[in-house]
């Protein structure tokens, strides 16, 4: 104390540097997204009007198909040339199944073998997926209030997020296209979305490791800008579409993938 004056408390000078240094990498941050993302905008200039409209929109009334296309389309063939896959299969589940494919109460008064049949024994993380789906519906079906049907679902209430993702194999990617399936316009940042944002910033000299959260966001604002497709799930869809046959990867390389979206085309993407 000096005269009453009253020191401030000392703050070291590392301290100091260290804040300056990390509003520095934040601002450096924003300008490399904000001009990954003019680029990438310009980027998707490149996509055809087909790309931009074959996205089929899923199960939007569905609720239990929707559950069990994300489930079971973990690592899967979704289509193939010879008219098999996983989109036929479920076509026949709901053709022989149709109020379990409207109602989780109908879906759950099945077995797991009765879904199986139809569907395959598929797992996740050594679960199978028939369990799984049929461990969501339980979930959803025993929140306050209740959820039954897509009507009853919210994508953005975060208990019926948890209901899906507490699930042993389930995860936040599998959710967002359950999301998707049922008309909410997102991002799937698989490994060929991911690909298609690192391949613009490469040729940039951007500098920047694109990860799935920052594709998702860089695709999201890219159809903020653009306007590109009718929604951000058509715009993520073409860019899938055009990443894969544009810009090819190694044939082992594609073989680890699995993508999955209904339209009748091969979806090789990883979840």
């Amino acid at each position: 104390m000096n005269g009453g004056e009253t020191l401030m408390p000392f703050t070291p000078l590392l301290v100091v540097a260290d804040r300056i240094l990390t509003t520095e990498k934040i601002m450096t941050s924003q300008i490399l997204h904000a001009e990954l993302i003019k680029h990438f905008s310009a980027d998707v200039q490149q996509l055809t009007e087909e790309q931009l409209t074959v996205y089929a929109g899923g199960w939007p009334n569905h609720l239990p198909m929707a559950i069990l296309d994300a489930i079971y389309s973990i690592r899967t063939r979704y289509t193939t040339k010879h008219g098999k896959g996983l989109l036929p299969r479920l076509k026949t589940f709901k053709e022989t199944h149709p109020q379990a494919a409207q109602d989780l109460r109908e879906l759950l008064q099945l077995s797991t073998a009765d879904i199986e049949a139809i569907l395959g024994l598929g797992k996740t993380s050594g679960t199978s997926k028939a369990q799984a789906a049929l461990h969501v519906a339980k979930n959803l079906t025993e929140l306050a209030p209740p959820v039954y049907t897509a009507q009853d679902f919210n994508y953005l209430n975060t208990e019926h997020e948890r209901a899906y993702r507490s699930v042993h194999g389930l995860g936040k990617v599998t959710y967002r296209y359950l999301g998707m399936l049922l008309g909410y316009g997102d991002v799937k940042p698989d490994i060929w979305i991911v690909r298609a944002v690192q391949r613009v910033a490469d040729t940039h000299q951007l500098g920047l490791n694109i990860t799935p959260a920052l594709a998702r966001l860089i695709v999201t604002e890219t159809h903020n800008v653009t306007g590109s497709g009718e929604t951000v799930a058509h715009l993520d869809h073409a860019i899938w579409l055009n990443e894969r046959e544009n810009h090819p990867v190694a044939a082992s390389s594609r073989s680890t993938a699995c993508r999955m979206k209904t339209g009748g085309v091969v979806k090789p993407r990883v979840l």
